[in-house]
Order: C-alpha cells, then sequence, then structure tokens
C-alpha cells in the first residue's frame, strides 16, 4: 500500500477521532448542565424549606413575646387589685379583735396568717411584675455590711434555735463600705435564709460568710439540708419554678418566685447570684457578690 492510499485513511481516522471527542465533549457538557440544574433545584427546595421554617419559627417567636407579655400584664393587675380586699380584711381583722372571746381569738390568728401569705406573694409577684419591665427602683445608699449581715443573722438565729439548727456566722475584721439598696438587700438574704431554715432538717447547720474578691464582696450562705438536683441548679432561679423532687407541703408555701427576685434584685445592682450543690442530701451553698461603694 503507497503513500497515497494510507493518506486518506488517516484524514478519515483523524476525523472520526475529532468528532468522537467533540460528541464526547457535548455529553460531558449536557450531563454537567444536567447535574448543575438538579443541584440548583435541589438547593431551591431546601432554601425554600429553610425560609418556611424560619418564617415559622419567627412565628412562635412573636406568639410567645405576646404571651409572655399577657402573662406579665396580667401577674401586674393580679397584684395590683389583691392589695385592696386584703386590705378590708385586715381592717376587718382589727375591729373584731375587740369584740371576740379568746377562743375565737385563737381562729383569727389563723385568718391573720393566711392573710400575711397573701400579702407576702402579693407582694411577690409586684416585684416580679416590677422585674419584668426594669421598673424596680432602687433606694441606694453607702452602709457598712458587716453590720447590715450581723442584723440579718440575729433575725434568724432565734428561727433556727426553734428548728434545732445550728446557725453559724463568721464576721469580717475589717469593715466593707457598699452602696445599695438595704431594704432589697434584705429581701434577698432572708429568702436565701428561709429557704435554708426550709430545707434543713433538725441537728443541721447553716453557716454564712463573706470575703472581699478585688471590687466587690462575697457572700455565701451554706447548709448541710437537702441540696439541689443538677436540673434543677439550672432553672432554681427561673420564675414560678420548684424543685419536682420536694415535698408537696414545701411547694404550697410559696410560688416559686423567691429566688428568681433576689436574683432581679442582685442584677439591678451589678453584682451576681449562684448556686452549687453536689446532689440531693448533700446540701447547698448559695453565693452572691455585691460591688463595694467605690467599685468602678
Amino acid at each position: 500500500m503507497d503513500i497515497y492510499n494510507i493518506l486518506p485513511l488517516g484524514c478519515i481516522l483523524f476525523l472520526f477521532f475529532l468528532v468522537c471527542l467533540l460528541v464526547f465533549l457535548l455529553i460531558r457538557r449536557h450531563l454537567l448542565l444536567t447535574q448543575e440544574r438538579l443541584h440548583n433545584s435541589d438547593l431551591s427546595k431546601r432554601l425554600k424549606a429553610l425560609m418556611k421554617n424560619f418564617s415559622a419559627i419567627a412565628q412562635q417567636k412573636d406568639d410567645l413575646e405576646r404571651i409572655n407579655e399577657m402573662r406579665s400584664k396580667f401577674i401586674s393587675v393580679t397584684a395590683h387589685d389583691l392589695k385592696q380586699p386584703i386590705t378590708l380584711i385586715n381592717g376587718y381583722s382589727s375591729l373584731l379583735r375587740e369584740t371576740l372571746s379568746q377562743e375565737n381569738l385563737k381562729l383569727l390568728d389563723n385568718i391573720d396568717k393566711a392573710t400575711s401569705t397573701i400579702e407576702r406573694l402579693t407582694r411577690d409577684l409586684g416585684d416580679v411584675s416590677s422585674a419584668q419591665y426594669a421598673t424596680m427602683k432602687l433606694s441606694k445608699s453607702k452602709f457598712i455590711f458587716n453590720d447590715f449581715i450581723e442584723e440579718i443573722f440575729k433575725q434568724y438565729k432565734s428561727a433556727a434555735a426553734q428548728k434545732k439548727i445550728s446557725l453559724l456566722f463568721t464576721p469580717y475584721p475589717e469593715p466593707i463600705e457598699i452602696n445599695a439598696d438595704r431594704f432589697r438587700l434584705e429581701q434577698v438574704f432572708s429568702n436565701l435564709l428561709s429557704n435554708a431554715l426550709k430545707f434543713t432538717l433538725q441537728d443541721g447547720t447553716i453557716e454564712i460568710r463573706y470575703t472581699l474578691e478585688e471590687n466587690k464582696i462575697k457572700v455565701l450562705v451554706k447548709d448541710d439540708g437537702l441540696g439541689i438536683t443538677p436540673t434543677d441548679r439550672i432553672k432554681i432561679f427561673d420564675k414560678f419554678q420548684q424543685s419536682d423532687f420536694i415535698d408537696e407541703n414545701f411547694k404550697k408555701q410559696g410560688w416559686g418566685l423567691g429566688l428568681a427576685i433576689a436574683k432581679e434584685i442582685i442584677n439591678a445592682h451589678g453584682g451576681e447570684i449562684g448556686a452549687d450543690s453536689a446532689g440531693r442530701g448533700t446540701g447547698s451553698t448559695f453565693w452572691l457578690t455585691i460591688p463595694l461603694a467605690n467599685a468602678k
């Protein structure tokens, strides 16, 4: 076979190779475009689904905010409207004391105790409502914290003795001045000590001590009572929260507002509050910090 016969065959084979290559490239491009369209279509579907979920979550957030606002307004109105009938009950109770026999006065004492409980709970509701709307006003003044906490200790020492609980107090050797709302801080420590007395068994121990840490004072209220579970420790400072593990008689003594109010008060002072416990039956340590009077 001479060169003149091979040349046309070579050209034909070369052209065939070019056509095959072109077809391969066209098929590959078509496949890539198809894959891209499918990917874009899938991405579009996922994007639409995400947008739909986002809209649903945004709607749920708006609904929760409206419900929370309605709850807060209900609490505020309830706390306000309960004051008048409580005042009337207290007034009528005072008048009845002048006319009742000694035996009936004991019944009236039970009414007064119940009224005091309602009054305290109403006050708690009012504090929660104020904190919700950031209207909790602080009346600050400078005072020596050492004297303040010692007075609190003396107030609760007799109550602890009645329950046969040892209430210990460790004073600090130097005077510490703070700038705070004395009445609100009394609420905080009254709540912490009342809880400690409530959940500490007979012959138990409660200890109050405080130290200086940089530009703040840190206070510890430690007991060897029932302790706190890890689950409860997460939610213990939330409003209307009570442990699922405590006796029903304890739950009836409050609405789970005390620690939530204490947290709002301490936060308003620029401090922090928390609780530590190794679990049930190991006792609890509640701690809080308050800035010093000259803290920046």
